[in-house]
């Protein structure tokens, strides 16, 4: 599910955008490795392994980090998309979803957090 969110995560990166897959977010660490300047957008699933989305969007929230949450699941996680963006999560992204959809989400977040 996640393939074309991280080849898109490397296209931004290419552009100098930050734009981080959420695989790298199984732990705080990650959170140390960003950096309290880096803005940007994290994409990540919504049954991420380790420290979890609730936690990781709590600990974002807890250091003022500019890092827009983006959340990807399918249309079964509905209720819990609910729950994350009203906890501060930018946006949901129901799998499957087009290549334009999500750099368009991607660019929104980027463009919320700066």
């Amino acid at each position: 599910m996640l393939e074309r969110a991280d080849e898109l995560a490397a296209e931004f990166r290419r552009e100098g955008v930050l734009v981080l897959p959420g695989i790298l977010a199984r732990d705080a660490l990650f959170l140390d490795y960003v950096g309290a300047t880096a803005s940007g957008c994290v994409l990540a699933p919504i049954d991420l392994p380790g420290i979890g989305l609730r936690a990781l969007l709590a600990e974002i929230n807890r250091r003022h980090l500019p890092l827009a949450l983006v959340v990807i699941g399918r249309d079964s996680e509905l209720a819990s998309a609910v729950e994350l963006t009203r906890a501060g999560a930018f946006d949901f992204l129901e799998h499957p979803f087009s290549d334009h959809r999500l750099r368009s989400v991607v660019r929104q977040a980027i463009g919320a957090e700066t």
